[in-house]
């Protein structure tokens, strides 16, 4: 209000105009808008309300992150399904080239359907395992590894392993892997050892009971011809 304009005012008018100033006070009071203002382009802010639109700004630069993080992982994500598609077409490929079962093991890792194909085969090198030299032939069809001639079956021992599959081994060759127990885990080696001292034992078990039968047979064969000479 300018000091001209009061001049000229009469009581009842400068009264008023006071009384009218007092109420918009009050109404800013009242409202948080006695703060100072000050301007920003078209727009002006008191303090607080820059604190708040600061704020806001904040959150939602700290959300626009997040959102960004979210589809970083999720560009990632695409990123390795594509990989594994790739890989699953390669693989397919090679089966319909060869028309052999090929295994892919990165594929496999990557899905986690990875199987040994037979045991401790990072030993393996072209399907053998030449353990300071003894040598165990791996055998994928039968998940084991085998050591000595496997043409006789009743000769050959198969002793299972504590991950899966199987130790295969010719019983005229349990010297050679005596000379190899190192190669296999603690929890193999007492299985192996087990193994071997329960065969030993069945097999003398066999042995006695073959005894016996022959036995018998040759007990009867002579009482036949006791018989057959006292008749004479």
């Amino acid at each position: 209000m300018e000091l001209n304009n009061i001049a000229n005012m009469s009581r009842q008018e400068l009264m008023a105009s006071i009384s009218d100033r007092k109420s918009e006070i009050e109404r800013k009071l009242k409202n948080g808008e006695t703060e100072k203002k000050f301007a920003t382009g078209a727009a002006s802010f008191t303090l607080k309300e820059w604190d708040q639109l600061m704020a806001k700004v904040d959150k939602n630069i700290e959300q626009i992150k997040e959102e960004q993080e979210q589809r970083k992982e999720e560009l990632q994500k695409e990123e390795l399904l594509k990989d594994l598609q790739k890989q699953q077409e390669i693989y397919s490929a090679e089966i319909s080239s060869t028309k052999s079962v090929r295994r892919n093991f990165i594929y496999e890792k990557l899905t986690g359907t990875y199987k040994k194909q037979y045991p401790y085969e990072h030993l393996a090198q072209d399907g053998v395992i030449n353990y300071q030299g003894t040598i165990f032939v791996c055998d994928a069809e039968k998940n084991a590894i085998c050591l000595g001639d496997m043409s006789d079956r009743k000769n050959v021992l198969t002793i299972p392993l504590e991950d899966g599959g199987s130790l295969m081994v010719n019983r005229n060759d349990l010297g050679d892997l005596s000379n190899a127990i190192t190669m296999f885990t603690p929890a193999d080696q007492n299985r192996i050892m087990r193994a071997i001292a329960d065969d030993k034992k069945a097999q003398e078990m066999q042995r006695e009971i073959e005894d016996d039968k022959n036995s018998i047979g040759n007990d009867a064969d002579s009482k036949t011809l006791d018989r057959y000479r006292e008749g004479a």
